[in-house]
């Protein structure tokens, strides 16, 4: 997708999914070699899951104010981003989030991004662990993270 928007994502209608953002938080975004992952407090159903931070577009945001806002908040940092870590199976690259009763609706959008500043985790994490490319199954992730892995893997890999 290389940066553009995706407008008709962001749409109130009941038809249209709602788009989450969600960063792979690294270094380097020019050669990562480990992922900042980040441990949910709650909701009860993904409390002790492992997950990139992020969260919902809110209306009237583009997906990149939205992955700026939510990694201020949650993390208390800035944010350079880099590439997108496309679903290779989806025209805009998003991936479906659904996952049994929780997220139906939800896509999530997920890119490489450097933090800067001092990061402190805020009441939705309760933990927070640098993974390398081989260290990433070594923690239970929310479902719909877990289909994101492979191409995370191979950015980490140099691939």
């Amino acid at each position: 997708m290389g940066g553009e928007e995706v407008s008709d994502m962001t749409s109130e209608s009941e038809s249209a999914p709602r788009l989450v953002v969600g960063a792979a938080l690294v270094a380097d975004l020019t050669n990562p070699s480990g992922v900042l992952a980040t441990q949910r407090s709650y909701p009860e159903w993904a409390d002790g899951l492992w997950e990139f931070p992020g969260g919902k577009v809110e209306p009237g945001e583009t997906s990149r104010e939205a992955l700026h806002r939510e990694i201020s908040e949650e993390l208390g940092c800035g944010i350079d981003i880099g590439r997108q870590l496309a679903n290779p199976d989806s025209p805009d690259g998003s991936w479906d989030l659904s996952s049994g009763e929780h997220n139906a609706g939800l896509r999530m959008m997920v890119w490489l991004a450097r933090p800067f500043g001092e990061i402190t985790l805020g009441p939705a994490h309760r933990d927070a662990r640098v993974l390398t490319a081989a260290e990433l199954d070594s923690v239970k992730w929310l479902p719909g993270d877990i289909q994101i892995l492979p191409v995370l893997r191979a950015a980490l890999s140099g691939r």
